[in-house]
């Protein structure tokens, strides 16, 4: 994580619902932490050589860079920033005791005053003295206090040739107030400055929008560091805090390597992953451009960041698309149409070939047993199914009905059959106490938990009802899919 972060890509989509097109802005973004003022931390990056010759093969403004990047900083670094404004300026508002200045000093500090005098004697609006560490920038505001109380006001400026002090006049008290409000908002605005594109990243962040990038583990790590803090020490504190700041991430190199992608994407490469998008079975979406603010397939401009950011976006809303055209399909095959299948009742004797006469007029069918007098029977030629009720619901040896309608009819009898248990077990429970005391031929008789009943000392066991326990007819298996 010590490598610098110098560009940041970002493309934002929105789908319009009225025209069904999406319309992206996308931004490029050059970044540096450059110290604002000499508050502002000053850091120290590793680079690599041949990182550094690749950007400049692919045409990286280095100068942009250095002189126009936008500085960031951590939330830890805007802290101690804050804090430090705030201490400097609850000194500003108190009186500091005075220091003594020694021998070697004192001839810098009266060249100053002397400075001084003859600007109050001229009509200069201000004076600039350059040169001067922070030792002597203290003095010689503790010497204006002293010899010129109320007169002059003097301001720290810094910049790439170093530190000074400006002095100027004095005005109203109002116009002192006034004067340093305008400081106060003025530091205020440094520090925001200073934190640059770190409110980018938090804004982001408070979205809680969808977050699309490729192979971007790496470069979520990069973000967190030099945009929030330090990385956590182990993978389960990382996982948590990647989830509080981000909860909605996708990855399109993972995700063109899943099982629903493999078939059709060769490469997860950036590059190659929208030529393959741009083919069948993908489409690529219809996108509106925005001026100054979008890129265009046809113009390439790969590593550069904003471009892959927005090739990234095509890309997943491209996979996207083709991953819901799969589910529509699984879904219309999760529903097949029953309309050429059939339930069929017949005698007991007829076999395979009786029901295959019987609907010979209609093609060759599939006839799937349920017990040895019924069976599903579906068309070959579906064309035929409207016909074949027609022809064959007049017969009396036989009882045919289309699927749906038999499946509608196993429905109402299951909701009659419970509906009937209920009422059984209502009527059980009322006759409970009456279980276990019987009358038999005027002796009282008692039921035990065998099914045994006890009558005037005789013993005589009862059987309980097996029900359809006789049924022995075996019922081949039934599946679904097989007449599809």
């Amino acid at each position: 994580m010590d490598f610098l972060l110098v560009q940041f890509g970002l493309s934002a989509f929105t789908f319009d619902t009225q025209n069904h097109k999406y319309s992206q802005r996308s931004y490029n973004f050059y970044v540096f932490p450059r110290p604002l003022n000499r508050a502002a931390p000053d850091c120290r990056f590793m680079c690599q050589a041949s990182s550094i010759s690749f950007l400049t093969t692919q045409g990286f403004d280095f100068n942009k860079l250095f002189k126009l990047g936008i500085p960031y900083l951590t939330t830890s670094e805007e802290e101690k920033l804050v804090k430090r404004l705030e201490e400097r300026q609850k000194a500003r508002d108190e009186v500091p005791e005075l220091i003594p200045i020694s021998d070697d000093d004192r001839p810098q500090i009266e060249e100053i005053c002397t400075r001084i005098d003859e600007f109050l004697a001229s009509e200069a609006e201000e004076l600039i003295i350059d040169k001067c560490n922070a030792f002597i920038r203290r003095l010689v505001h503790q010497e204006v206090r002293v010899r010129w109380p109320n007169k002059l006001r003097v301001e720290s400026k810094s910049d790439c040739s170093g530190h000074s002090l400006i002095v100027q006049r004095s005005g109203t008290r109002e116009e002192e107030e006034h004067k340093e409000i305008q400081r106060r908002e003025r530091e205020k605005l440094e520090i925001k400055e200073a934190v640059g594109f770190s409110t980018v990243l938090k804004k982001i962040a408070e979205s809680g929008k969808l977050i699309v990038g490729h192979n971007m583990l790496l470069d979520i790590c990069h973000i967190i560091h030099k945009f929030f803090g330090p990385l956590p020490e182990t993978y389960t504190e990382f996982k948590s805090l990647v989830h509080s700041l981000f909860p909605r991430i996708l990855d399109t190199k993972v995700l063109c390597q899943s099982q629903q992608f493999k078939e059709n994407v060769p490469s997860s490469n950036l590059n190659v992953l929208l030529e393959r998008v741009s083919k069948s079975p993908f489409k690529i979406p219809d996108i509106e451009s925005v001026d100054g603010r979008s890129y265009i397939t046809l113009a390439e401009k790969y590593h550069e960041a904003g471009y892959d950011a927005y090739i990234t976006g095509i890309c997943f809303i491209a996979l996207c698309n083709y991953l819901v055209l799969i589910l529509l399909i699984f879904s219309c095959l999760a529903n097949p149409s029953r309309d050429h299948v059939f339930h069929l009742t017949f005698p007991k004797e007829w076999k395979l070939s009786d029901i295959s006469q019987l609907f010979s007029p209609f093609g060759s069918v599939y006839v799937s047993w349920l017990s040895d007098m019924s069976a599903y029977v579906a068309l070959n030629r579906r064309e035929q199914a409207s016909v074949v009720i027609k022809t064959l619901n007049k017969a009396t040896t036989y009882k045919i009905q289309k699927y749906a309608e038999y499946q509608a009819s196993l429905e109402t009898n299951l909701n009659t059959r419970e509906r009937k248990r209920k009422l059984s077990t209502s009527e059980t429970d009322a006759s409970k106490t009456e279980e276990n005391s019987i009358s038999t031929n005027g002796a009282k008789t008692t039921k035990d938990d065998n099914g045994w009943e006890v009558a005037t000392g005789k013993r005589r066991r009862r059987r309980k009802d097996k029900g359809d326990a006789e049924d022995s007819v075996k019922k081949k298996p039934f599946t679904e899919a097989s007449w599809d």
